[in-house]
């Protein structure tokens, strides 16, 4: 008997199981589910109360016939067609974390469609919204014009983005404040007496590319200061693309004297190709990073970092897509976040030793 009994609780209950528990036919709890009209609402609630008290698996889609949801939150997922990128997909575990954290507790669950550029997509978006795959769509990646941005506030679908286009559009967006990043960063080395400073950057037209480079020129004009745009270096933001970098701009005639680096990945390769080449942070050179999650305290020597939790944005991008796919107003859904400043080294061209 109690084997039995354990039996019919491992199984998953039914319509059946439905209509044993409330006493309704198959076909009126067949009927609510679907949100039919000759169903009185005080049975549907009945009904769905009684689906959701037993774990009753098709509740979310009868939810979804009786609402027009599918209870999936969509995340485009970029993956680099760059070879041997040794961070792909770093980053946008701790992004997924994030969302995660903030759907815990919601009917929603994550569904990721893998992308491989902007136009894909802007593909995968018209999909998603044609097709009624998701009620809303997270994404990354933002170009300075972003057709899917255009898409989606047309379409009026719910949406987030990890960054923000150069359009004055309305719509929920999470981004980092890289203008205020490159500015800060640039300020701190030009107040140490460095002039000749690179800029490791994403490549145009992706539109913090144009923040940072932005905030970078910003600082040498306040200064009064001619901007060192030779020492512009736009990639793919790979390692190898950052020990490249380094390796080149150091070859110069008038190399820099400091780097900014975008992220991690570009970092460790800008360190790896300044050790290569027998140079010292702190010591004969300096390097300023941005990271979100915290792997250079662990560099040799850890460096001066800008630090921003990728793990925070991801549950803020959660949150930001629940309060609009339940309706609410794009124009209080926005968040732009400055990053701590992390001082490991003085960054100061007076502090080496002579």
């Amino acid at each position: 008997m109690a084997e039995t009994e354990a039996s019919v609780r491992r199984t998953p209950p039914t319509i059946k199981t439905l209509a044993d528990l409330t006493g309704y036919s198959i076909a009126t709890i067949s009927k609510a589910l679907r949100d039919s009209p000759v169903v009185a609402q005080a049975t549907k609630d009945a009904i769905f109360k009684a689906a959701q008290d037993i774990g009753y698996q098709a509740n979310a889609r009868g939810m979804a016939l009786r609402t027009g949801k599918t209870y999936q939150a969509a995340v485009l997922m970029p993956v680099t067609a760059v070879r041997d990128y040794e961070w792909d997909g770093v980053e946008y575990t701790q992004i997924l974390s994030g969302i995660s954290q903030a759907l815990e507790g919601s009917d929603y669950r994550i569904s990721v469609h893998v992308i491989r550029d902007t136009q894909d997509g802007c593909d995968v978006a018209r999909r998603i919204m044609d097709q009624g795959l998701a009620d809303g769509i997270i994404f990354s990646g933002i170009l300075a014009d972003d057709p899917r941005i255009d898409l989606l506030v047309e379409s009026g679908f719910p949406f987030v983005s990890l960054g923000r286009c150069r359009k004055p559009l309305v719509y929920a967006h999470v981004d980092i404040d890289n203008e205020w990043a490159a500015f800060a960063a640039t300020e701190r080395l030009i107040a140490g007496g460095h002039r000749r400073i690179a800029l490791v950057n994403p490549q145009r037209p992706l539109s913090y590319a144009m923040d940072r480079i932005d905030g970078f020129t910003r600082a040498f004009g306040d200064a009064g200061l001619e901007t060192p745009i030779d020492l512009i270096a736009e990639g793919d933001l790979s390692t190898r693309f950052g020990r490249e970098s380094a390796l080149e701009l150091l070859q110069r005639a008038e190399p820099p004297t400091a780097f900014i680096c975008i992220n991690e990945s570009t970092t460790l390769g800008v360190l790896s190709g300044l050790g290569s080449l027998g140079r010292q942070v702190g010591t004969d050179i300096d390097v300023i990073a941005y990271d979100d999650i915290n792997v250079s305290a662990y560099f040799t020597p850890p460096i001066t970092t800008f630090y921003q939790p990728i793990e925070v944005l991801g549950r803020t991008l959660g949150e930001f897509l629940l309060q609009r796919m339940a309706g609410g107003d794009p124009q209080a859904l926005k968040q732009v976040f400055r990053p701590t400043l992390i001082e490991r080294q003085p960054d100061n061209l007076g502090a080496r030793p002579a």
